[in-house]
């Protein structure tokens, strides 16, 4: 496990046989600014292959080492590369594995260490919204003690794409997150007009006084559609896709 820089000034890592590197998707309010980015992790072997990350955080993967060891360094290499960017003044959306934070506990090397890290940079709790993936919890009691315990650090805490597989109302009510990121599968319903899913998601998040986040905006029509329906916030690829940020100057 070791961070190293590359000659364009962004932060890598290295984990046994694979490079871990940062790219991040902006989130817009409806007034058209940048109040935010999504870091999203990409993993390539040492002979250039590309992986995709989703195999190592799903269910399907049976190496709970492996889980932690890269969400971990992946949290640290997020921070590093956005604090070195233009952005680092707004917020910024890390993902996090259900029972990764179980790990954010007093006492636990995962918690100090990210913790350490958001000090030695200067990075408030409050600029970062931790977003819980929508994968099985294995300790459903452990999660929201833990997720409350990172909530009075100052930190935001989201759902990350509402109305796939865990991520429901049963966890929305488990956990009262600040914001409710609602899966582009709902937005696609609601365009082929299939409304019902995604305007139960925002009387979800209206309950419970949460912000919300229409993901897989890829054409002008469901923006403006999205628009109307008052969502908080947008993102997807119409808007903007997940790239390196430069280093400041």
């Amino acid at each position: 496990m070791s961070f190293f820089k590359g000659e364009c000034g962004n932060h890598f890592a290295r984990y046994k046989n694979l490079i871990l590197s940062s790219v991040f998707q902006p989130i817009f309010n409806q007034e058209n600014t940048i109040v935010g980015v999504e870091a999203l992790l990409r993993m390539k072997s040492e002979s250039g292959e590309h992986i995709c990350p989703g195999y190592y955080f799903s269910d399907e993967n049976p190496d709970n080492d492996d889980k932690s060891a890269i969400d971990l360094m992946s949290h640290i290499l997020h921070i590093n590369n956005f604090v070195d960017s233009q952005h680092k003044q707004i917020k910024l959306f890390l993902n996090f594995l259900p029972n990764s934070f179980k790990a954010l506990e007093p006492s636990c090397p995962h918690e100090v260490r990210f913790l350490k890290e958001l000090n030695k940079l200067n990075v408030c709790s409050d600029q970062i919204v931790l977003e819980l993936l929508e994968f099985h919890c294995e300790n459903i009691e452990q999660l929201k003690a833990s997720v409350s315990k990172m909530a009075e650090h100052g930190f935001d805490i989201a759902i990350d794409d509402f109305g796939s597989e865990y991520s429901n109302s049963e966890r929305v009510d488990l956990i009262n997150p600040s914001i409710v990121k609602i899966d582009r599968m709902l937005l696609d319903q609601y365009m082929k007009g299939e409304q019902d899913k995604l305007l139960e998601a925002m009387a979800i998040a209206k309950a419970y006084d949460a912000k919300t986040v229409i993901e897989g905006i890829e054409t002008q029509q469901q923006l403006n559609t999205m628009r109307a329906l008052s969502i908080d916030m947008y993102q997807g690829y119409f808007l903007g896709m997940p790239e390196p940020m430069i280093p400041a100057a």
